[in-house]
């Protein structure tokens, strides 16, 4: 810790004018090196201070700003290895599984390899750029690049804020490699489809796939119901957590938007008084659905059944195409959608932050406004190839 020191400054008189002068010195960290730097300051006083007494008065209010403890030097030797041990171990416990594991993966995957034994105060916007762009090479999507370099970012902010040096680089300040794959197109499943995969589903996951595709809701969201979640007089139910997909360990829901309560349909109300009649296992949790050792399904099984539901009625997944439980949800948006119902309802249905997302990640419908609009401008270019049809020629080969 630098000593603590007190100064006086000194005052003067300069120049032909003989205006008065304060001068004192100022620590300040050298943005570069992370080190005390002493800088001597001088300040030149207004025509009015006449006097070395009124110079010392005028001098007092920069004193006061200086005569403090000077800033420590921000440590700058420690390698982005050893910060990334302390991050994992401060920090990442208060994360999410699921996220806590993708950073995981981005750190053993991405981040220690290429930047481990580098010390912090070297990773400036250069050494983070060459980085991201390393990692766009090694990787298809922009978005997993985004999220590394989200993973790196978040470690250093915090290291930051312990007082080690590391240059102020921002998301804003990096360019991000293009896509060079177009993006697959999402998989889901419409009215009809969905419901020839419920009917060929079994119990437990046939109402599990039911509940899905009538009330929206995420796979951890189905798998962390109980039986206190379904609220029969008001015909609601009530959501309010998930389970990690890996450890089934019951976490919050994806945003505080997606904790609420959505409408129960007198169809699945029938089917869910029918469940806990005839089928409900009592457990100590009081969760809805359980395996015969009375523990949730994992996310993976009930995925499974999806799949097995579909080669049954001859659904055939894409190529590359993820195919879960969240198809249900996909294909209940484009279908209120494509029923003219407005997409601020969908929103609140989907239990989305904001309708732009409805719009763009869950509407996979043509609407009929964008249909009119087609069929208009398809007709005014029938009308010209009818012309040209009678004098059509073929080109020569």
């Amino acid at each position: 810790m630098p000593r603590r020191r007190f100064q006086k400054g000194r005052v003067y008189q300069r120049g032909r004018t003989q205006k008065w002068v304060g001068s004192f010195r100022d620590d300040k960290i050298d943005p570069l090196t992370g080190q005390l730097k002493r800088i001597r300051r001088t300040v030149t006083f207004d025509s009015n201070v006449t006097s070395r007494r009124a110079a010392l008065r005028a001098l007092q209010p920069y004193l006061d700003g200086v005569n403090v403890d000077p800033p420590s030097p921000r440590r700058g030797g420690k390698t982005v290895g050893e910060l990334v041990e302390e991050w994992k171990e401060e920090i990442l416990p208060n994360r999410k599984p699921g996220g806590a594991r993708a950073s995981l993966s981005h750190l053993r995957t991405h981040i220690v390899p290429l930047l481990g034994k580098m010390p912090l105060r070297e990773l400036n916007l250069r050494t983070q750029q060459a980085f991201v762009t390393t990692v766009g090479q090694r990787v298809n999507g922009k978005k997993t690049v985004e999220n590394v370099f989200g993973t790196l970012s978040s470690a250093l902010k915090k290291g930051r804020k312990w007082g080690y040096f590391v240059p102020d680089v921002g998301r804003v300040d990096i360019e991000f490699p293009s896509d060079l794959k177009p993006k697959s197109q999402t998989f889901f499943l419409d009215a009809d489809s969905a419901t020839r995969v419920i009917n060929a589903a079994v119990y437990p996951f046939r109402l599990m796939f039911l509940i899905a595709a009538l009330c929206y809701l995420r796979i951890g969201e189905v798998t962390a119901l109980k039986t206190s979640s379904l609220d029969f007089e008001r015909k609601v139910i009530h959501i309010h957590a998930a389970l990690d997909y890996a450890t089934r360990q019951e976490i919050t829901t994806k945003t505080s938007k997606s904790t609420a309560s959505v409408p129960m349909p007198e169809l699945l109300a029938r089917h869910l008084l029918h469940w806990l009649e005839n089928y409900h296992v009592p457990n100590p949790e009081g969760y809805l659905f359980v395996n015969s050792k009375g523990t949730p399904y994992l996310s993976d099984y009930v995925v499974k059944q999806v799949h097995k539901a579909m080669a049954k009625v001859g659904i055939r997944r894409p190529k590359g195409a993820r195919v879960g439980v969240h198809a249900f949800r996909h294909g209940a948006s484009s279908e209120l959608l494509d029923a003219g119902i407005p997409v601020n309802v969908v929103s609140r249905l989907m239990r989305h932050s904001d309708s732009t997302i409805t719009l763009n990640s869950y509407a996979h419908s043509v609407r009929d406004s964008e249909r009119v609009a087609s069929e208009q401008l398809s007709k005014k270019i029938e009308q010209k190839l009818v012309q040209l049809e009678s004098t059509h020629e073929l080109e020569s080969t």
